[in-house]
This record gives C-alpha cells, structure tokens and sequence, in this order.
C-alpha cells in the first residue's frame, strides 16, 4: 500500500527536520518533524501505525491563545503510545478544545484508515473516505472536490504507485493555485512524503521543497522494520456458484428444484455481479477486504463509541442484525482494526470466501442448532474477541419500527462461563421499502417461505443507507451479566432492550458531574 502526502505550509516557516527513527515509550517511531510547533503531520511506527494529519478549515473554531497547542502534537502522542486505550484517552472531547480543527487519519497495517473529525466542539470517527482526502484554506469545500476529482480521474487511467506521485507533483487540475501542489502568494507546498507499506516494513520517502525543485530520487528515505509482520500476500480464488452451494448445503431442497427455479435463484441471488466484484478484489490482501467492500459499495458508517474494551478482557460484542451480510462486512471492517483476531459467528456459506474464512466460526445453518453447538463453545473458550448477531435472522419492519426478533440467549450463557465481556452494539441501519414490502406482503398472504431473503444479496450490492451508524456501549464484564436478572432468558431479553435504546441514550446530554451519556441506567 502506499500513502502520498503533501504538506502546505507558509512560506516563511521555519523548514521541518528530515525523518528520522526515534526511539519514543519503547517504540520506534519515523517521522519528519517541524521545529516551530514540535509536532509533525505524518508519522508510523513500528507496530505498523500510521498517523496523518490534515487541517480543516471548514470549522470556525480557535482555540483560547493560553491553551492552544500545536495539532502535530497529537500525532507524535498518539504513535508514541501504540495503544488502543490511550488513542481512545487522547481522542476524547475536553481533551482536545486546545486544538483548532482538523482531520485525523489512522492506518493500521495494510487496511484502509479510521478517521476522526474534530471541529471544536464536536469529535466525529469514521471509516475514512476513498482516497483522496484534501484540504484547503481558500474555498475549503470546492478545492478539495476539484483536487478529488481530477485525482481520480488521472488514477483511473493509470493505477499505479508512480502516477500516485505524479499527480502529487503537478500544480493542477486547473491553477497551481488550487493545484495537488499548491503555490499562492504566502503558502504552498513544501514538502511531499511517500510511505510504502509492505507485509514487514514502512518506508518513507521524503522530498523536501516545492515539488517543481525536486530531484528525481528523494532528499531522505528511511526504513522501518514491522515489529509483527502481516501475513504475506497471496492471490485469492473466491468464487460463488449458487448451484454447487445448494447441492452441497441443502441436497434435499436441491433435488427438488427445476433447472427453471434454479436460473431464477442464480439471477435473484446476482451471482454474476458477485463474481466480478470478488474477482477485482482477490488481488487484495485478506485484512483490506472488508474495507473494500465498504469503499466500493460507498458506505461510510460513523462511529459512537464511550469505551472500548480491552483485549485483555477477550471481549465478546452482540449486535443487532438490520440489513443482512452486509452487517457484518461492516463490523469485521470497524473491529478488525482493534481486534485482528477477530472471530465471527455466521452461516457457513460465508465461508467459501476465501478471505472471510479465517475470520469465520461457522454455524451449518441447514442443520440442526446443536451441531453448530461444540464450535461456537469452543471459541468462547478461547482469547480471540468475538462478534455475535444473537437474532440470527435480517429485522423486518413492525409497527413502524425494526426488530430482529428473539435473541437467543447462547451468548450470554456462554460469556458468563467463560468469564468473557460482553459489549452491545447497535448498528442504525434498514433495507430497502421494497424489501419490507415484500416482506409484509408474504406475511398477509400467510406464506411461509422467507422469500424477502432472495433480496438480501440486492439489498447487499445497493445499500439503502450509505451512512449507517455503530452505536458502541459500555462494556460489560461478567459479574455485571449475572447481576441483570435471575435467568439468561431474562438477561438477553435486558440486553436486547438496551441495545436499541443506545442511539438515544447517546442523545442524552451528559453531566460530567454524574455519568457520561452512555452510562449504564437505562434498560
């Protein structure tokens, strides 16, 4: 992977120092850094981080002179610490009202980065947008789409590493005024760094200068080894054939379908456009899937989130289930970033994507309950943190609102064994009205037969919602599950409640004097 950065600065700045390796909190950490404000705008180190910075000037916000600080600050402080629990202490609100606005970017590895938005008063996370991603001080909305747009159209033509640099160094697409490489009267570009990400190591090249006085070879380039290599990447083969699939998961309906019924299933379940978007995608590395996905279908979810839990913990998250498969694409692509040993309990025919599979407990879902029963106590007895959608089935709409119906309470009874927490989410999310139509429709005519599922896969290709919301609650530790109710039964039912009360207790105005707004005494 590789990240291309151009840093815009006024002219009279004082230069920034070439990068170098520090040796910071026991880590190493490469960056270049700017004398003036003792921070620096790009940095990684070596548990694979990579920390961006950008500017927003589409806030208003200035911070007090007495408690302003520089924001390159952040990014040195957040990759000397390495650690999930202090980024989420450092990337709290009060402790960021000494920074005017910005735009921070986290990569992990190889996946496609997590963004936080900060304008002042209020601090947004996301799954970050498609590249690329500008700023700009003069018409901070219109410059940054006409950079985006012609970023994308030249990429478009030749995707490739070199033409990333290339368009980084061009004054265009219109005037070195709004150009990639930016030069006005009192500020343009001054430098350009290159990052190239492999399985085991970060380099950055460093081009110092307005871009139209560089050399061809950078001023500085340094290499930082990857304390825990990525796996090495290998070519997949995902390929869905929705007749072999029925023949080997459910041999009794099979036979009892006509070659007629079977091309209609083949079309409703669009298995020619799922495999030409998984052949596009199995060039990628296995832990950037999901995020592709994510890109590809233009899905941005925003993330809430109080508190994470510690790994140590070997937490165990349980969601609701509004839209279907994508649901889970888009929690793999949010968690695996925290937990990237992540395992998900999910239908067995996810499995034959090749990328998904080592991320999968699979549940035979045309079987019997008690045979996916030993797999499933078996990674709950393990360390590796867990994702659950104890609903098993999509929500459908009743009364105006969505519900997925009874969660079993496997989950619960389970975590509480094993001594694992337990975190709600909740993810915003809908279908299509077609489906719930649909839906409605087969409940009226008293059929049976789920037949809003054969849309699911449609559902999946063109989301209704492209900015659905995941809602993260307190985590719960075991102790806490036992003291909810006298029976599991009653104990999932409580957290099934909660979990759809999270979107407005986050709504509630927090009292720091008392709890936080996603304290713990609703339900």
């Amino acid at each position: 992977m590789h990240i291309v950065f151009n840093r815009d600065e006024q002219k009279v700045r004082v230069k920034a120092l070439l990068p170098e390796i520090y040796q910071q909190t026991g880590l190493q950490v490469l960056m270049p850094l700017d004398p003036a404000g003792g921070g620096s705008w790009i940095a990684a180190n070596q548990q694979g981080w990579i920390c961006c910075l950008l500017n927003d000037y589409s806030a208003e916000y200035q911070p007090l002179p007495e408690v302003k600080r520089s924001r390159g600050l952040l990014v040195t402080a957040l990759v000397q610490g390495g650690d999930w629990h202090k980024l989420d202490l450092l990337l709290q609100t009060e402790q960021l009202t000494g920074y005017a606005p910005f735009r921070l970017l986290l990569f992990v590895g190889r996946q496609n980065p997590l963004s936080w938005s900060w304008n002042g008063s209020e601090l947004r996370q996301s799954i970050a947008d498609p590249s690329p991603i500008s700023s700009s001080s003069t018409f901070p909305r219109f410059i940054p789409w006409l950079r985006s747009l012609y970023w994308r159209m030249t990429m478009a033509k030749n995707p490739s590493a070199d033409t990333q640099l290339r368009v980084h160094q061009q004054a265009k697409p219109w005037h070195a005024f709004s150009g990639i490489a930016m030069q006005r009267q009192r500020v343009q570009t001054v430098s350009i760094t290159r990052l190239t990400i492999t399985n085991d190591s970060i380099r950055m090249d460093y081009w110092d200068g307005y871009p139209s006085t560089h050399d061809r070879l950078p001023d500085k380039s340094v290499l930082l080894p990857v304390s825990n290599p990525a796996p090495l990447l290998q070519t997949y083969s995902s390929k869905l054939d929705v007749k072999a699939l029925f023949k080997h998961y459910s041999p009794a309906l099979y036979s009892r379908l006509k070659p007629w019924q079977m091309s209609v299933l083949r079309c409703l379940l669009a298995e020619q456009r799922l495999n030409q978007a998984l052949g596009q995608l199995n060039t990628l590395p296995a832990e950037r899937f999901c995020d592709e996905v994510l890109q590809r279908l233009t899905l941005q979810p925003q993330i809430i989130a109080c508190r994470w839990p510690l790994p140590a913990s070997r937490p165990v998250f349980i969601c609701n289930h509004p839209t279907g498969g994508i649901d889970g694409l888009l929690l793999i692509s949010v968690l695996q970033k925290r937990y990237p040993d992540l395992l998900v309990v999910a239908n067995q025919v996810l499995g034959e994507v090749q990328q998904l599979a080592k991320n999968l407990v699979a549940v035979p879902v045309f079987a019997q309950p008690k045979d996916a029963l030993p797999a499933v106590q078996a990674a709950f007895a393990g360390n590796a943190p867990l994702l659950i959608f104890p609903a098993g089935r999509t929500a459908r709409r009743s009364s105006n609102q969505l519900d997925d119906g009874p969660w079993a309470k496997l989950a619960v009874t389970l975590a509480r064994r094993e001594q694992r927490s337990l975190t709600l989410l909740h993810l915003r999310s809908e279908n299509s009205r077609w489906f719930y139509l649909l839906a409605w429709l087969r409940q009226k005519l008293r059929i049976k037969a789920n037949l809003e599922m054969l849309l699911l896969v449609r559902e999946m290709l063109k989301p209704s919602v492209k900015q659905p919301q995941l809602f993260v609650d307190i985590p719960m530790h075991s102790i806490e599950l036992d003291a909810l109710a006298d029976t599991d039964r009653q104990r999932i039912s409580w957290l099934k409640r909660r979990c759809y009360q999270l979107p407005a207790i986050y709504q509630e105005t927090p009292d720091a004097d008392v709890k936080p707004s996603c304290s713990r005494r609703a339900g």
